[in-house]
């Protein structure tokens, strides 16, 4: 991602390689951590309608959200936390095919999904920029890594610190 933005970064997607992608969200890319959080939160009960919403895609029509649902946080400082962001490495292929599902229905829901996204369509774009940015990276046999960082202030650096 770079620096340039007029948001806060708190979301980060990253490529096993040294060179930078030459795509970046065109907006605050925020939301998708938020759907992700929530869609996570289905595990413990979470009734947010973006978890209903997330329960829906997953379990009615049958898309997997595994890819989007593989993230860590920024704030490395024991070696779980350093195991966990090398956990989150993934096939770029693979999250790309996932976000650009999830946009589709996202931009033409059903009966069901429709009432439950009302307010949060700014995910489509910024999912279908995440693809674009996954296909850079699967043309370059690369892997991906989505991340974030909530401390105040954010994240100094586009990399963290894997061990501190």
């Amino acid at each position: 991602m770079h620096g340039d933005t007029r948001w806060p970064e708190r979301f980060f997607v990253e490529f096993d390689l040294s060179e930078e992608c030459p795509l970046s969200f065109l907006d605050d890319p925020a939301i998708v951590l938020f759907f992700q959080s929530w869609a996570f939160s289905l595990r413990f009960g979470g009734e947010h309608e973006l978890a209903q919403a997330a329960a829906h895609l997953d379990r009615q029509l049958k898309i997997n959200l595994k890819p989007l649902l593989k993230y860590a946080d920024r704030d490395v400082e024991t070696t779980a936390d350093q195991q966990e962001m090398q956990r989150s490495w993934q096939p770029a292929v693979e999250l790309a095919a996932c976000a650009r599902i999830v946009a589709q229905e996202w931009e033409s829901p059903d009966a069901t999904l429709a009432p439950l996204i009302a307010g949060y369509e700014h995910l489509a774009p910024r999912l279908r920029e995440l693809a674009a940015m996954c296909d850079w990276a699967a043309a370059r046999d690369t892997q991906v890594r989505m991340s974030f960082d909530l401390r105040e202030g954010g994240s100094a650096s586009s990399r963290p610190e894997e061990l501190r």
